[in-house]
């Protein structure tokens, strides 16, 4: 940790209160003033002038528990003013997990998240199954941010009870107090909270293990989260499913209600398209408010424009026999591709499919043809009009281009309307989050990290749908409060010395660009830098002069009442 002085900059603390002219100094890593004209001590001096200083900037929902390893400097992560992320969700870490259970879970792990598997057996070190282990490690292994952890429920569950039971049924007392006391001494070594999931299938179509636990297993670790004040409980719930919606957040709140368990549920809906169902999560979530369950909804703010490739990738799911091709062998793809029997299958599956809301595959017009691995094309087409322009069913109009272009190609979606004054006064309620973008995971489809300058520029200084206060305290203080991390977030005297500094005028969301330096080769997508002037980790600082200094002193932090 370092001492710093930010001179000249407009203070905007985090706290959604007005802005104001002043200085930030860092001391041992830590903020011991604030305010105008604070003279130098001969510490390090950035100047500010002209620019917003803020709390460094909260990733929410990331999968970065592998990346962490293998991409310490964590890009782009720090070229957009972050500071400190949030992983181990979706039901899913690496913690607490015994070796004979690694390979079920890190398949599906990878699956979910679209993630190199083999990244994770052979630059992940592995020198842990607690989560003190954990800790140690992670605390050891400098990065440009500050990570905490959820644990994850899926994991747990499969480390005791093994991948074919936890699979397969429902936990025994004995397992459900093993769990239990697995989760106990994590929390007491760290981890901010339980993540769960009942939503996902994995790569063979069947139920996550989570989808398995009955409310007695619940009940057990949500006794276990209670006991370790600021710990919450991370809830992936059947967020497309309208007619599940409600029931499966209600089954939670029922758990978590009474034992004053604060938690977070997927999702109010932003697109247009899906006011419907917004007005549904909108309902749902001013009734658990209104009756007194600490639930807070996560809103998406920043139109998707996905990448569909043809690798690897879970976004066929429930077509089975795409799904069954995406994530088959390489070598086999394209001839699979001419099979009658394979092709007829799939013309069945796609006609026959489970609809989505959320689903791409649904609304073929919103995507397309936009990169060619053989230079064939058509390009800049859709799906949907490519399939009409040659009179074929629409799964057959794609094995064909895909035949043409290679599997290397990749189509891409058109981005929703968003209702951007509805989003936006959401984000003015107390209790909602944003941020949660799937940072680190699904590296070819898009690129979550860097959504965040999005709400300063879209809806502050584009809109003016949100103050700089108000974006700013749902990317800083709002996350840290609802996190449980309670020493940062804040610009005040005893604060992590975390900030990010930057002009509305300067910063833009970059492109998204393929960067071929994960460990077994593959490609992710990453962005250039955001323009933010600098980001400070700790006092030490990660950007200077709107470029990565390569420094990492980012560490695992745990829940802390500030």
């Amino acid at each position: 940790m370092a001492d710093l002085l930010v001179r000249g900059g407009t203070v905007v603390d985090g706290t959604g209160a007005p802005a104001q002219r002043a200085d930030v100094r860092i001391t041992g890593g830590v903020i011991t003033e604030v305010g105008p004209d604070l003279p130098g001590r001969g510490e390090e001096e950035i100047d500010a002038t002209g620019a917003y200083v803020s709390p460094g900037f909260i990733e929410a929902h990331t999968h970065v528990d592998g990346a962490m390893w293998w991409n310490p400097e964590l890009d782009p992560l720090p070229a957009y003013g972050i500071t400190t992320v949030v992983f181990g969700n979706c039901g899913m870490s690496v913690a607490p997990l015994q070796e004979s259970a690694r390979g079920p879970v890190l398949d599906l792990f990878t699956f979910l998240e679209d993630l190199p598997l083999d990244a994770f057996h052979t630059s992940v070190p592995w020198t842990w199954e607690r989560w003190p282990e954990y800790r140690r490690a992670c605390e050891a292994q400098n990065t440009t941010v500050n990570v905490a952890g959820f644990v994850g429920h899926l994991t747990l569950r499969t480390t005791v009870m093994g991948a074919e039971a936890a699979w397969k049924r429902a936990a025994t007392a004995e397992e459900i107090a093993a769990m239990a006391a697995l989760l106990d001494e994590s929390l007491a070594h760290g981890a901010i909270g339980m993540s769960t999931n009942v939503f996902d299938k994995d790569r063979y179509l069947n139920v996550v293990p989570t989808r398995l636990a009955e409310d007695d297993e619940f009940e057990a670790l949500v006794d276990v989260i209670a006991r370790h004040p600021g710990a919450t409980l991370q809830m992936i719930t059947r967020f497309n499913e309208p007619e599940n919606i409600d029931a499966d957040v209600e089954r939670f709140a029922r758990i978590c209600a009474p034992r004053g368990v604060r938690g977070q549920w997927t999702a109010i809906p932003s697109t247009v398209r899906e006011d419907y169902l917004r007005e549904q999560t909108i309902a749902l979530h001013r009734r658990l408010r209104e009756s007194g369950v600490d639930f807070w909804p996560n809103v998406p703010h920043k139109p998707l424009e996905p990448f569909f490739n043809f690798e690897r990738a879970l976004t066929f799911q429930r077509v089975a026999a795409w799904n069954e091709w995406i994530n088959g062998p390489a070598d086999t793809k394209l001839a699979q591709l001419t099979d009658p029997e394979w092709r007829a299958r799939a013309r069945e599956d796609y006609d026959n499919r489970v609809s989505s809301s959320t689903s791409r595959l649904d609304r073929p017009e919103s995507l397309i043809f936009a990169i060619s691995e053989t230079g064939a094309g058509p390009l800049d087409i859709s799906w949907r009009a490519y399939a009409e322009q040659e009179g074929k069913h629409l799964s057959d109009a794609l094995a064909d281009w895909i035949l043409a272009n290679g599997i290397k190609s990749c189509m891409k979606g058109i981005p929703d309307e968003f209702d951007e004054p509805v989003i936006a006064e959401l984000f003015k309620e107390a209790h909602t989050l944003t941020n949660i973008n799937d940072s680190g995971a699904h590296l070819q489809l898009f690129c979550g990290s860097g959504e965040n300058v999005y709400l300063l520029t879209r809806y502050a200084r584009d809109t003016g749908l949100l103050t700089v206060e108000e974006a700013v305290h749902n990317l800083t203080g709002k996350l840290a409060g609802f996190f449980g991390l309670g020493d940062r977030g804040v610009i005040a005297p005893g604060k992590a010395g975390d900030l990010a500094i930057f002009a509305l005028d300067e910063i833009e969301v970059r492109p998204e660009v393929k960067l071929y330096d994960n460990p077994d080769g593959s490609w992710r997508f990453s962005r250039g830098n955001s323009g933010i002037r600098a980001t400070v980790v700790g006092g030490v600082p990660t950007v200077l002069a709107a470029e990565p200094t390569g420094a990492r002193p980012g560490t695992m932090i745990g829940l802390s009442a500030g």
